[in-house]
């Protein structure tokens, strides 16, 4: 018999998230959880329908691509901040400008 409801460990590795970031999906209301009792520190329960919600719910962007735009970004930036200075260089000693 299949079990009915999931530890928050057993979440998140469904998920394939950490067990922190399944508390903080909580807190912002992408993932239903339950209570075990009305006690504050009461675990957290949940079902494999709502993990399944919650992954299709969310936009999920891979790390690795992220982290690899970001630095492209940041070259970027730097590359425009780097022609700035150079032109202004050259106009302080009087050099004729590059392309």
């Amino acid at each position: 018999m299949e079990k009915l409801t999931l530890t928050r460990k057993e979440a998140a590795a469904i998920l394939g998230i950490s067990t922190a970031t399944v508390t903080q999906w909580v807190l912002e209301g992408r993932l239903k959880a339950y209570r075990v009792s009305n006690r504050p520190k009461s675990p957290y329960l949940f079902t494999k329908e709502d993990c399944q919600a919650a992954l299709l719910a969310v936009e999920v962007e891979p790390t690795k691509l992220r982290d690899k735009e970001r630095k492209l970004e940041a070259e970027v930036e730097f590359t425009r901040r780097q022609k700035t200075v150079n032109k202004r260089l050259r106009q302080m000693l009087n050099m004729p400008e590059k392309d």
